[in-house]
């Protein structure tokens, strides 16, 4: 058997998977909310998570939470893409754009669909608007995930690549961690962001593959 070969099959159907998965997730998550499932279990987690607090690590977590805020994403994303224009990356800078600057669109769209009230358990930070999915969570999945993915591909060394992916996942993970300790979200508003968040990048990696097997394709002939 040819391994070379079927690498790419089995690395484009794990792709694909994923998706299928995590999409899974977000609606098993949403049918639970419906089904009013998940109240035993978001006050059972808040009650733990905010049973930590205290000044020194609140001001901790603020400063993590801001590393997802849409400002702070919003600027990133745009010098990481002019740092990749600068660089004559433009199918990478215009994929970490699109990824992100419409993930944003996507994750309001999701809030207005299901108008769900954020909680009123010991909010420690004011944040307006609705709270499933959680925008930080989904957006930090994002564009963390995103940048892992980039520098995946971009990165030489295989040390080099599995920092990017194990950092990329401890700031995804502690941003949620934030928004339930910060009382701003439901755990449950945390795991469906990460749920649509992810199925939202495995998409998105998809159509980039498929870009550059076009584009590649054409140059070839």
């Amino acid at each position: 058997m040819n391994i070379k070969k079927w690498r790419p099959y089995v690395y484009y159907g794990s792709l694909a998977v994923f998706l299928i998965l995590f999409t899974w997730g977000f609606f098993e998550v949403v049918d639970a909310l419906q089904e009013n499932e998940v109240a035993a279990f978001d006050a059972t987690i808040i009650k733990e998570v905010q049973s930590w607090v205290n000044e020194g690590r609140t001001a901790r977590m603020v400063f993590m939470t801001e590393l997802a805020s849409v400002i702070f994403l919003t600027i990133a994303t745009g010098l990481i893409a002019l740092f990749l224009v600068i660089r004559r990356r433009y199918g990478w800078a215009l994929f970490f754009v699109l990824v992100n600057g419409l993930g944003g669109v996507f994750n309001d769209f999701l809030k207005e669909l299901f108008k769900r009230q954020r909680p009123d358990i010991l909010p420690l930070i004011e944040q307006g608007g609705y709270s499933f999915p959680s925008g930080h969570s989904m957006g930090s999945f994002i564009f963390y995930g995103a940048l892992s993915f980039m520098l995946f591909r971009l990165l030489k060394g295989k040390w080099k690549k599995m920092i990017a992916a194990v950092l990329a996942g401890c700031m995804i993970l502690l941003v949620g961690l934030t928004r339930i300790y910060l009382g701003v979200h439901y755990p449950s508003d945390v795991i469906a962001g990460f749920s649509i968040g992810a199925a939202w990048l495995f998409f998105w990696i998809m159509l980039f593959h498929f870009s550059e097997y076009r584009i590649n394709r054409r140059l070839s002939r």
